[in-house]
């Protein structure tokens, strides 16, 4: 036996590696969800058919959201 220690540092050093690996495979599911909903996201001009909130193109805009249209799109 080189000296007395030698298993626990052994243990140490397993259940250390352990946790870094487990570190890292959190990390990449993380990064890897987040790169998987960036390519399946996609924009919406309106909300879904159904939808409470939907949008009435036969009814014109109140002063008050023809405002926050200018507001928030500058373009619109």
């Amino acid at each position: 036996m080189a000296f007395p220690g030698v298993r626990r540092l052994r243990r140490f050093t397993r259940a250390l590696v352990a946790q870094v690996w487990q570190g890292l495979v959190a990390a990449g599911a993380i990064h890897f969800a987040s790169e998987t909903a960036r390519v399946n996201a996609h924009l919406l001009d309106a909300p879904p058919p159904g939808h409470p909130e939907r949008l009435r193109p036969d009814l014109p805009l109140t002063a008050v959201e023809r405002a926050l249209q200018r507001e928030f799109d500058p373009a619109g």
